[in-house]
């Protein structure tokens, strides 16, 4: 693949594409293969070219929490190896993925004379931030059916875009907790499921489960 076919690298010019693919080793992951582990000391920037990359902690009882995943094309976990610290939680492999591996100092010394490429990282990490911001603000609401119900009202217009796993996994809810909660609002006819896809049917009352 060249990285010209890749979104997040369309808009930089021929000689940074040509340097990253000069210094970029690609490499095929299998579903389910963990890619770092929470703790390690980043010494590559991650390009996710194909597949999707989970990234999950475990609280103190020992129980997975899912945090987020990343869907290519996208680079993963850029911000810790920016800032050199040990990754804050451990990364898994959802199905069959193409990870493209720079060096660390390869990248570093580039971006030092190369303004696209820092562009390119800071739009990346403005993205992940927005993201972080969403997750920390249903975090904050204990209960699994008002945050449901928030999530659903804040993204109605994308929800035929997004499967049932990922809303679970934005909400940081379990699939069957989640399924559990649809089915109520579904018996309520609040919602209800064309194509396989979420559609809201009634938004007052996903409100009044809010208020």
């Amino acid at each position: 693949m060249k990285f010209k076919e890749i979104t997040l690298f369309a808009s930089l010019d021929d000689a940074t594409l040509r340097y990253l693919e000069s210094v970029a080793k690609k490499r095929e992951f299998e579903a389910g293969k963990i890619l770092f582990y929470a703790g390690e000391q980043p010494q590559k920037f991650l390009i996710l070219a194909s597949g999707e990359v989970e990234v999950y902690k475990h609280d103190e009882k020992g129980n997975e929490i899912v945090m987020g995943q990343f869907t290519a094309p996208s680079l993963v976990a850029e911000m810790a190896t920016l800032k050199s610290i040990p990754y804050p939680a451990t990364a898994r492999c959802k199905n069959s993925v193409e990870i493209y591996e720079i060096d660390l100092d390869s990248v570093l010394s580039y971006i030092s004379k190369s303004s696209p490429l820092s562009q390119v990282l800071i739009n990346s990490l403005t993205k992940k931030i927005q993201h972080l911001e969403s997750v920390l603000r249903y975090a904050t609401i204990s209960n699994a059916s008002v945050r449901t119900a928030t999530f659903l009202i804040d993204n109605e217009y994308q929800l035929s875009q997004l499967t049932q796993r990922q809303i679970a996994s934005n909400i940081m809810l379990t699939p069957e907790g989640l399924s559990r909660i649809l089915k109520r609002f579904k018996e309520a006819g609040l919602v209800e499921v064309r194509s396989k896809k979420l559609h809201i049917i009634s938004l007052e009352g996903l409100v009044k489960i809010i208020n």
